[in-house]
This record gives C-alpha cells, structure tokens and sequence, in this order.
C-alpha cells in the first residue's frame, strides 16, 4: 500500500508542484495519475521513488516512510519505466533486462531464465537478448522496457507515460500487455499519463491532478457518472460523460408507443387525410401483421398528383430501423446524423413497436449532459409533431 500523507513538493521555494496531497493506492490496484503538462502528476509519482523528494508530509509504502531508505535501495523494489524506455544502449536487451536483478545478487541462471521468460510472455523470440536497442523496433524497445521493470518482481511500478510516442496499435497492445502483466504478478502500479481514454481502459482508480492537487481520485466508472466539479467534467469531455451515462439505456426505455401506420390498401389521399388530422409529416407503412413495410412523408405526398394511387406505390422502402435493445449511447449520433424527425423501432421478429424523435434525442442529451430537468415522463409521453 502506498499512502500521502500531506505531501507537498515547492521548488525554488515558490513553485508549488504537488499541493498537500492525500491519497493512498491499495495492493494490487492499478492508479492512473492523469492530468494536463505542469499539473503535479509526474512530480507526484516521482516522490514515490525518491526521484524527488516531499518538501513536506510524507509517503509510506506499506506502513513504512521511505525516507528510512536510500533512495539507491529503495528504488531495487520498485520498477520504472518511461516514455524513452529508458534502456541503456550501450549494454544488450539481456542486460538491460536483469539489471535490477543482478544489483540484487541473483545468480546467472536465475538472471537468464528470468529474461526468456519474460520475453516470451511479451511474445518476442529470445534471440533478441543478445542485441542491443538500437537494433529494435520501438514497440519492441518498449515491451522491453515494460519487462525490465518487472524483472525483480517488484511490489510497486512506476511507469511515467510509456506509451506516448507509440502509433495507436502498437499502444492498444502495450496497453492489454500490461493489464495482463499486473494482474499475474498482482504488483501495484502506478501509471502517468495525459490520456483519459487510456486512464479508463487501465486504471482501477484514477487520481486527476490540477495545480499540484488532487482534484478528483475514484474509480473510472464513478468519475464518468459524478464528475467532482467543471475542471473534471472538461477535462474527461462530453462525449465520454453521455456515453458513460447512456450505458444502460435502451431504445425501448425511451421510444415513443405511439406510431401512426397506414396499410397497403389505402390511398395517397387517405395518408394525407392522417397527416392533417394528426399534425404530423411521416406514417410508417406495415403489413396485416404490423410488420414494417416503409414510411411515406408529406413530401412524397405533395409531390403526386394522383392521390388515388395506392400509398405502396410512393413508399420509401430504405427504412434502417432501430431495434428495441439497442443502446441509445450506440445509436444516438447516428441517429441525429440522417436529419429524420422520426425513427421506427422494431422487435427482433422486426415488428413495428414505436418511434424514437428526433426531439426525444435531443431531451435526452440536455437532461443527462446538462442536467437540465426534464422529466422522464415527459420524454416518453412527448407527441410525433416536432
């Protein structure tokens, strides 16, 4: 367990990096300090090794202050890595690999089954050992990196963004290594970043720093739902909030009962009949069964001359429906992107159940993004007419 207690850190007496922090990171929990350049994090994960060290309070690793050790010592038990890998190029990948391993007097046996099989847990062939970095990949350079860090099997890694200067798939793999890495050797890690989309995938609990304080520290899921203040619900960003709070929700808890049809025996006039007496400019065309057939609008309407020819000859059979269980979160930009006031809804036997509006949609983000109070009831009962 790594506990602050109090823990400032000024340089040159009147930079504040890190603001009387207070937080404590359980065994085995993976904690991501996320914030913008200049916010503390990196000054805060370097206290725990004694990079730097607290102007005051202090920092316990497992009810122990690590001012009792030697910042040479204390750093053998705790594994680091960095966004530049950090490797010594002078030295090949097997001797990078063991270098904590052989500070602590391990024999070369121990040392070299260490290093294979590390290597193969990161998937890469052992003959790479005997190269030096500059003859890898960068991706490789980094997995490097990550193992070299766990080679003594510490209690505690410190990585301090790792993964920054690596391409998008290279970093999506990096990132479902190392989740896989903590949760076998169930070390505590403690992981930098700039990145929320990677704090969400990684963390167990994420600390958000802002001016050397800790403004937020819980888990993923609790910062996407009670955002602590404007700075946090910024900083994760609005699409990340909806989509968070439209985990749960599906179309069938939000759609609209009911649709207006017409069947294949009836006229254009009759259609139009409906639209007026209903103020609305779409019915949705279905079978004896309710099955969906199409939609015909007020404009396809206008434009026949004909009003006694049978509606199936104007229907517009490119519908693309929703289904009942569909998640809003999945559906809702798409939705207000095809410009339609009104969207069918189907069950799975593609029955025609309801609509979604487009000025449901629209409640909808204003009463979970913006809070703004709009009965649930009102979204329901809310009429076809825009």
């Amino acid at each position: 367990m790594i506990e602050y207690r109090g823990v400032t850190k000024v340089y040159d007496s009147d930079v504040v990096a890190v603001d009387n922090a207070n937080l404590t990171i359980g065994d085995g929990e993976f904690v991501c300090f996320i914030g913008t350049s200049g916010s503390g994090k990196t000054t805060a994960l370097r206290l725990i090794n004694r990079m730097h060290d607290p102007t005051e309070g202090d920092i316990l690793i497992d009810g122990e202050d690590i001012q009792e050790y030697g910042p040479v010592n204390l750093r053998r038990k705790i594994g680091y890595a960095i966004q530049q890998t950090g490797l010594f190029p002078h030295m090949t990948v097997y001797e990078n690999v063991v270098t904590v391993p052989r500070l602590l007097e391990w024999d070369e046996e121990k040392c070299r089954n260490t290093a294979e099989r590390l290597m193969e847990r990161v998937d890469l062939p052992v003959e790479l050992l005997d190269r030096y970095p500059s003859e890898l990949s960068g991706g490789q350079q980094q997995r490097i990196g990550v193992i070299r860090a766990l080679a003594a099997n510490p209690g505690v890694v410190l990585m301090d963004e790792p993964f920054g200067a690596l391409d998008p798939i290279t970093r999506d793999a990096l990132h479902e290594l190392v989740i896989e890495l903590q949760e076998e050797y169930n070390n505590t890690f403690v992981f930098v970043t700039h990145d929320m989309d990677e704090a969400l995938k990684l963390a167990d609990r994420i600390a958000i720093w802002h001016e050397g304080k800790v403004i937020q520290y819980d888990t993923p899921e609790n910062i996407l739902s009670n955002p602590a203040d404007d700075y946090v619900r910024s900083f994760i960003g609005q699409d990340r909030l909806f989509d968070a709070k439209t985990n749960n929700i599906r179309v069938k808890e939000v759609m609209n009962e009911n649709v207006l049809t017409v069947t294949p025996g009836k006229t254009v006039s009759d259609a139009l009949s409906i639209m007026h007496s209903k103020r609305v400019d779409t019915l949705f065309v279905v079978d004896d069964y309710n099955k969906l057939l199409g939609r015909i609008t007020i404009e396809q309407v206008a434009d026949e001359d004909d009003k006694n020819r049978n509606v199936m000859d104007i229907i517009d059979r490119e519908v693309r429906p929703l289904h009942a269980n569909d998640l809003i979160q999945n559906k809702l930009r798409q939705v207000l992107r095809r410009g339609r006031s009104n969207i069918p809804v189907v069950d799975r036997d593609e029955t025609l159940i309801g609509i979604i509006t487009k000025t449901t949609l629209v409640n909808l983000v204003y009463n979970l993004i913006w809070d703004q109070d709009i009965a649930q009831e009102e979204i329901l009962e809310e009429g076809l007419s825009e």
